[in-house]
């Protein structure tokens, strides 16, 4: 069936002044130190990593698979820098299944262009074409991540906020084909006036943890980026450490001789 009516858009909440340069060192990090030429990328949404295409413009040959896309992909396309051409599968195609938090601009230059194909999730988040790709990266935020990289995207302890989406796919696939699973967010937040960190000594009980520290490769916050692939409990902890926010870092390290290391 045609649909005739105008695009619907959802409203963009505004990033707070204090997400806002925490994503810009956060992405330019991303962008500069984990992306390579000619790998394929997943763009999760939300204030950090939805912000990452800003960021890629000196990176080449990049592909796209992806369930929401971000803005900026069109940019990128007609940049030259997303060609889509080492794609296991839709090459030199933008695959996605949804467009999100994108501007009524960005949906017109991709309205009937060829290059930009949507497909439902359950093709783009399948585990089995994702494992296809070799050269995968994939980033998405989290609410939090406890010292051993365990995610929680989910909920703040019994408080629900959102869903899994298809993070654990992606997670899953780009960590298992390529070790490219990157988790993005700010070191801390201010609730109601109180600086909190958002990495944890270990998740509050009733936390829905969405990603298993297996199958996450780096953890990058505005303080640098947390290298956690085939490292041990005790080295994964120090890498954690060093990414929080200063003023929780004492408290972390002894969360970690209490908690992970007896």
């Amino acid at each position: 069936i045609e649909y005739s009516l105008p695009p619907a858009v959802a409203p963009i909440p505004p990033r707070s002044e204090e997400t806002e340069v925490a994503a810009q060192v956060i992405c330019a990090l991303v962008a500069n130190e984990i992306v390579y030429d000619g790998c394929t990328m997943q763009f999760g949404i939300g204030d950090v990593s939805a912000a990452l295409p800003v960021y890629l413009d000196e990176r080449h040959d990049l592909g796209v698979h992806t369930e929401i896309m971000p803005g900026g992909i069109p940019d990128l396309v007609e940049k030259g820098v997303i060609t889509g051409k080492n794609k296991p599968h839709h090459v030199g195609k933008v695959v996605a299944s949804a467009i999100g938090q994108v501007s009524p601009e960005d949906l017109a230059r991709i309205d009937g262009n060829p290059v930009f194909e949507l497909y439902d999730f359950t093709h783009t988040d399948d585990l089995r074409v994702l494992l296809e790709i070799e050269n995968f990266v994939c980033v998405n935020n989290a609410m939090a991540v406890d010292l051993t990289g365990n995610v929680a995207s989910e909920t703040q302890g019994a408080n629900l906020f959102s869903g899994p989406g298809g993070q654990i796919s992606f997670a899953v696939a780009s960590s298992t084909a390529s070790g490219g699973s990157v988790i993005v967010l700010p070191s801390s937040s201010l609730i109601n006036g109180d600086r909190a960190s958002r990495i944890l000594g270990g998740h509050p009980e009733g936390t829905v943890q969405t990603v298993h520290r297996g199958f996450v490769d780096y953890v990058v916050t505005e303080q640098g980026i947390a290298k956690l692939r085939g490292k041990s409990i005790r080295g994964r902890i120090g890498e954690l450490i060093s990414v929080a926010h200063p003023d929780f870092q004492a408290e972390l390290a002894l969360a970690g001789e209490h908690r992970h290391l007896r």
